[in-house]
């Protein structure tokens, strides 16, 4: 499947430099390329991309991201006159980041070297940068597959799934998340820090784009089974695993606080139900023993919901991601101190709650007492006091992560 703008390649065009072009500050595209072992379709893929400069008439250059290769790649791209940009840290990400860092056009457009995108129908990402974009990522799905360019666990569950997760965890509308063909601003991306040496950078780009508050759109795109003999670089499970990785790790409300919070309530339901006493759910008692697992949830909740706050303010304090409203609410109220006296309450409580205990044991002499009933009361005191310290320890934990809150 071709776009309308799709440029018909001139089979006869000879692999030669082209023409010294404009000085380095007027080009406005650079279009990059990350290889390692590309012989087999680089120089089609050059070819492409020099024959859209000149059809198009777009001021650009080529750029050869190299991360090793060894099979003659580097000879190719310099004798097709593009530029090569050696990376020495290993990885699709650390090539493009090294690539995107080099490039001297106001735009960047990233595509495979493997010939399964379409480097001559560049224009509609060039039309959506030039009218404000500034990540336009291509839509495969949209554009059309072609058979046997993806794989059918990629194309049906992978893909989807990611590109699902990634709308819901960030709030966005992006279709095709891992998309390797897209275009941006350069300096727009550069000004996010992107860090990822791996394949996740691909949805570190989204991600930290989403995060703040770019324009981001997207335009249709082909894909085609890429044209080389050997298996490709990217592999199912465990690149798969790297990016659902990093979706999670950059989403804390999703990985911990909603989390904490559904078992915290349950917890604190189950705390406050069977205090007074047991309850009859058909033939089944729930009794000090369900109290005790209520327990346990309230304390895993309370656990994770402080992961997710440490989380959310680490990352803003390494600039991982940006601040937010509540963030910034968060840090206008909270303090070291007023953590540690909240959590310093609770622990009086709880410890109050156990002397009382002691003392009413001391009444019978130390003897037996109820075991149900002394769980009953033994429990809440627990919890309270277990909560005080966490509380006094994860405020100092807070403190010592954002420099911002004293």
């Amino acid at each position: 499947m071709r776009t309308s703008t799709a440029i018909e390649l001139d089979k006869t065009l000879p692999a030669r430099a082209p023409a010294r072009g404009p000085a380095p500050d007027s080009i406005e595209l650079s279009i990059v390329m990350p290889c390692l072992n590309e012989a087999e379709t680089l120089a089609v893929c050059i070819r492409k991309a020099q024959q859209y400069l000149e059809v198009s008439g777009v001021r650009g250059e080529v750029i050869i991201a190299d991360n090793g290769s060894t099979d003659g790649s580097r000879q190719i791209a310099n004798a097709m006159g593009a530029r090569i940009v050696a990376v020495e840290a290993r990885g699709y990400g650390a090539a493009l980041i090294g690539g995107i860092a080099a490039a001297r056009g106001t735009y960047v457009i990233i595509g495979d070297a493997d010939d399964s995108y379409d480097f001559r129908a560049l224009q509609p990402f060039v039309d959506a940068l030039r009218a404000g974009g500034e990540l336009v990522m291509g839509d495969r799905f949209l554009g059309g597959i072609a058979s046997g360019a993806m794989p059918s666990l990629h194309r049906y569950i992978g893909n989807p799934v990611l590109s699902f997760l990634g709308r819901v965890l960030f709030d966005n509308k992006i279709s095709d998340f891992h998309c390797g063909l897209r275009g941006f601003r350069r300096d727009a991306i550069l000004a996010l820090g992107l860090r990822s040496t791996g394949m996740e950078f691909a949805s570190e780009m989204v991600v930290k784009a989403v995060m703040h508050r770019l324009d981001v759109c997207e335009v249709a795109t082909t894909l085609s089974p890429d044209g080389r003999s050997r298996a490709p670089h990217l592999r199912t499970w465990r690149d798969g695993w790297r990016h659902l990785r990093f979706l999670l790790t950059y989403a804390p409300r999703f990985l911990f606080v909603y989390p904490g919070l559904a078992c915290a309530a349950f917890g604190v339901a189950g705390i406050a139900t069977l205090a007074p006493g047991s309850v009859t759910l058909g033939h089944i008692e729930l009794s000090a023993t369900t109290m005790l697992f209520a327990a346990m949830l309230l304390l895993l909740g309370s656990q994770l919901i402080s992961f997710g706050v440490i989380a959310r303010l680490y990352g803003v304090a390494s600039n991982l991601w940006p601040s937010s409203r509540r963030v910034e609410w968060f840090r206008a109220r909270f303090s070291v101190e007023r953590g540690a006296l909240a959590g310093g309450v609770l622990t009086l409580a709880g410890i109050s709650g156990a002397t009382l205990l002691i003392g009413g044991w001391a009444t019978t002499g130390f003897g037996p007492m109820d075991g149900i009933a002394l769980m009953r009361l033994a429990i809440p005191a627990m919890v309270a006091t277990l909560l005080g310290l966490q509380t006094v320890f994860t405020s100092f934990l807070i403190g010592l992560v954002d420099t911002r809150i004293t």
